[in-house]
């Protein structure tokens, strides 16, 4: 590991946080509540496209019109205030870790013409989440990037495909389905995916849009398994409820997409909008690093959740990948791993010795069905109803309006 400072005489005197994930907005609500002796002399900014934070977690109760836009958003600009922390408002396009730079661009629409902006850091931490995995749309030739597109305003989308990460442009996109199921008798939606993020989304896209119409449909293109890191009866009880709400199950691979139709690896089934949740890869940033990486361009760190290659760089969350061990990616590891981060970041400050991040072998998992009913996991154990739907209510508004 590249050692870039002699202990006890690091001159961290900048801590850079980039993205505003569920790490920093812990650290943010810490300092925002008291200001840490650690960071007395430190300058402390944060990087981040938008001043708000959509709740990945409240997400599908927002697709099916439980939750208003405004309640599942976090508002970083004001909480960046009470923090006393300097907040930029950029997109992240690079990260120099041996220059110790963060390369952003000041125009988001024009990425790829507007000129970059740079800042320095002794210390960085990364929370900026990741991207859906799209590397699914290029099997075969059938199609390519350019059905990716994240301007789908006004636009018709049955030759697009529309990920769930990054979520604010799906926030944006899913207000265009539904406004174009609005217009029609017969709209079909399809959501690509095997894992519980997938289903989710499917049993909130099939409330919403019966809302509308019944004669709308939405169905989930799964592959040869859902679920498959789950307990057999969690699994079963999340089929029963799929059956439930009617929508079809399809247990074949999708291909890609052209002229509305979506291809598996047996048949083209119609789709008026496709919605891609199959798992993550790196944020597009993290090919412009000299940061270690594994896999599909996750941030390469250790149990301490620090880079393997560059020791003044932390990352949890989407972002980083454990090479110590598996581990899944998911908002629980997020959460306590980003309270582990933290405290690693401020011991950084002051040469301190770093803790670990040990997952407990159990986690609890609550999963939304659509309407106002879920169902919830503890490692074997499982079990299912309107009260684990207000459970989970419970406990993600804690987490968004936590000061």
């Amino acid at each position: 590991m590249k050692k870039l400072f002699p202990k006890k005489q690091r001159p961290n005197k900048k801590l850079l946080l980039a993205g505003a994930g569920h790490a920093h907005i812990g650290l943010l609500r810490r300092l925002a509540r008291k200001r840490l002796d650690n960071l007395q002399e430190v300058e402390v900014s944060v990087i981040t496209e938008h001043p708000q934070t959509i709740y990945s977690g409240m997400l599908p109760g927002w697709m099916a019109s439980h939750y208003k836009r405004s309640e599942i958003s976090i508002d970083i600009a004001a909480l960046c205030r009470r923090a006393g922390v300097t907040l930029i408002q950029r997109p992240i396009i690079a990260v120099d870790a041996d220059t110790q730079t963060v390369i952003t661009v000041k125009n988001a629409k024009d990425v790829k013409n507007a000129k970059d902006e740079r800042f320095d850091y002794e210390l960085l931490s990364l929370n900026t989440g990741a991207d859906t995995d799209m590397t699914w749309l290029n099997t075969d030739g059938l199609v390519n990037e350019d059905l990716i597109d994240k301007d789908l305003a006004d636009k018709n989308l049955k030759n697009t495909v529309i990920p769930v990460r990054p979520i604010f442009n799906f926030v944006e996109q899913w207000q265009q389905i539904l406004k174009q199921a609005e217009q029609v008798s017969d709209y079909k939606v399809a959501v690509v995916g095997a894992g519980a993020a997938a289903t989710e989304l499917v049993m909130a896209a099939q409330f919403a849009l019966q809302q509308i119409n019944p004669s709308h449909q939405a169905y989930l293109v799964c592959g040869e398994q859902l679920l498959s890191g789950f307990d057999a009866g969690f699994r079963s009880r999340v089929i029963k409820q799929l059956q439930r709400r009617n929508i079809e199950i399809i247990y074949e691979r999708a291909k890609g997409l052209a002229g509305g139709k979506l291809a598996t690896s047996k048949q083209t089934l119609a789709a008026d909008a496709t919605i891609a949740a199959t798992g993550v890869m790196g944020s597009a940033w993290a090919a412009q690093t000299n940061l270690e990486t594994v896999d599909k361009g996750f941030i390469a760190v250790n149990d301490k959740q620090q880079s393997t290659s560059h020791d003044n760089v932390f990352a949890v969350g989407d972002v980083a990948s454990r090479v110590d061990r598996e581990m899944a990616h998911s908002g629980v590891h997020a959460v306590f791993g980003g309270k582990v981060e933290a405290d690693n970041l401020l011991a950084y400050l002051v040469g301190d010795k770093l803790k670990s991040y040990r997952p407990k072998n159990r986690t609890l998992y609550l999963l939304a069905c659509g309407d106002k009913y879920a169902i919830g996991s503890w490692g074997n154990f499982s079990a299912q109803g309107c009260w684990i739907w207000y459970l989970k209510r419970y406990i993600d508004k804690r987490f968004v309006n936590a000061k």
